[in-house]
């Protein structure tokens, strides 16, 4: 089997990328590595064996990219969406229409060459988040290889593995296949802890501790944790300056990088400054109001730039979902505890325009508003996923990995939202036994994770067993039982 492992400048995932090659290389497989950026090569390659075999997509372009070569089959420029969404919020980069062709057909060329020539049999990733997984990607389903996002799991010490996009295949198969009888008690006993934890936020994620570690920290403390790590980073971007006149045309990813060191402190302290203002701008909450609860999310992100384009433009989308509800329920927009201070103050102002919208401090209990609500409309947000373990609807517009829950439905419009809704009403959305169906998600959701933490392979204390996750992924995707 031969691997191919996508290197950019993500946090943790190349480090455990690495480890994970290492261990591809002791079991007789090939790999290759291929990398988006100077920096990141700079940055990351040292995490891979010295004589691994390398692809660096801006040394590629500089001797072989044909400008004139125009062709993208059945390319969209959705796939080109989460780069624009990411890039021009925080207006970095010139996204002309001849930069964002060029960017797309760059990176369109190099992924056909790695197929073409090194022929790989999976790409290992992060689930799609940038126009250059969006690629690799679609050659995988051209070549009939395998794509696999990883990413920390909502399970602690756990992670996920998804082949299609944002999900992974085995979970709603493993789901209908299991019953009573299926279930070891361990599992239905982990099952309902994990429920039990999850839902009242006793214990939380490994990912969102993370979060809630930086909230802690405060505007003051990132910029300071900023400053240290681009110090680190100094050496790398005075390389990349060096020749930055050769690798401008074809890497935008490192100008970025460039561009952005001295915009953050600026944006960190015009956030801080929000937080200050925005102190009174949500809303008191009543105990008589009939709701359905939206939850904001932290934006540029994946979570909806990829998997929930068209309705990434939250006011226009939480607009449209209040004059969709029922009269004369109200919606409760509640605001990520991450995103305090990103906002400006006019997209509130918009939202409480809207006369059926209430905005939900960040800190508000998430198990009190899903426990007195009606349902949750989300784009796609974890709160659906504790909505749908204690009980209650959810309406995804966008792509959630939950969405084979009996509770879950997946809308693609408005009108749709509103019909399902008013039926969900007239029917009711009781589910008969919702625990043993709730134990059934959850233990086809384990077990189609792997063990493994992620994050620790940039810690020196890393536990992680990577001969026992290298044969777990190729047990789930490829059906190796060795």
């Amino acid at each position: 089997m031969k691997w191919c492992f996508l290197v950019n400048q993500a946090p943790f995932a190349i480090e455990f990328f690495g480890k994970l090659a290492r261990q591809a290389k002791k079991e007789g497989d090939e790999y290759i590595i291929v990398i988006n950026s100077k920096i990141a090569e700079y940055n990351k390659k040292k995490h891979f064996p010295k004589d691994a075999k390398a692809f660096s997509e801006v040394d590629w372009c500089i001797e072989n990219y044909q400008k004139n070569q125009k062709e993208f089959q059945d390319l969209s420029w959705k796939e080109f969406f989460p780069e624009f969404d990411r890039y021009n919020r925080l207006k970095v980069y010139d996204f002309s229409f001849c930069n964002s062709v060029e960017i797309v057909a760059q990176s369109y060329q190099f992924a056909n060459y790695i197929f073409q020539k090194e022929k790989p049999d999976v790409i290992v990733g992060e689930p799609s988040t940038s126009v250059f997984n969006e690629i690799f990607s679609f050659f995988s389903k051209k070549y009939q290889a395998t794509y696999l996002g990883l990413m920390t799991s909502r399970i602690n010490g756990r992670i996920d593995v998804y082949d299609l996009g944002y999900t992974c295949s085995q979970y709603k198969k493993s789901f209908n296949e299991l019953n009573s009888t299926s279930m070891s008690k361990e599992e239905r006993e982990l099952a309902k802890d994990f429920i039990q934890n999850f839902i009242s936020h006793k214990k939380l994620p490994s990912y969102m501790d993370y979060q809630n570690q930086r909230i802690k920290l405060g505007e003051i403390g990132r910029i300071k944790g900023y400053i240290k790590r681009e110090k680190e980073m100094m050496r790398h971007y005075l390389k990349y300056f060096s020749k930055r006149r050769h690798f401008r045309p074809f890497d935008y990813n490192s100008e970025f990088l460039i561009n952005y060191i001295f915009r953050y402190p600026r944006e960190a302290l015009k956030n801080r400054f929000r937080v200050l203002s925005q102190r009174n701008i949500f809303d008191s909450l009543s105990d008589n109001d009939k709701f359905f609860v939206y939850p904001l999310h932290l934006q540029p992100e994946a979570s909806t730039a990829v998997r929930a384009m068209y309705f990434c433009d939250q006011i226009n989308t939480i607009k449209n979902i209040a004059f969709s509800l029922p009269f004369p329920c109200k919606l409760y927009v509640k605001e990520h505890p991450s995103a305090i201070g990103t906002k400006p103050g006019y997209f509130y102002k918009k939202i409480k325009e809207i006369p059926n919208t209430v905005l939900v401090p960040p800190y508000e209990s998430v198990e009190n508003l899903i426990k007195k609500s009606q349902g949750v409309v989300t784009l796609t947000s974890t709160i659906g996923m504790e909505a749908v373990l204690a009980g209650k609807p959810v309406y995804a517009l966008g792509d959630v990995f939950y969405d084979y829950h009996p509770l879950c439905k997946k809308v693609n419009s408005f009108e749709e939202l509103k019909q399902k809704i008013k039926e969900d009403i007239v029917n009711g959305t009781v589910v008969k036994d919702l625990e043993n169906i709730n134990i059934r998600f959850i233990t086809s959701y384990f077990r189609n994770t792997i063990s493994g933490n992620i994050v620790a392979a940039s810690s020196k204390n890393d536990t992680n067993n990577y001969k026992a996750i290298y044969k777990d992924i190729k047990r789930l995707f490829f059906g190796d039982r060795r």
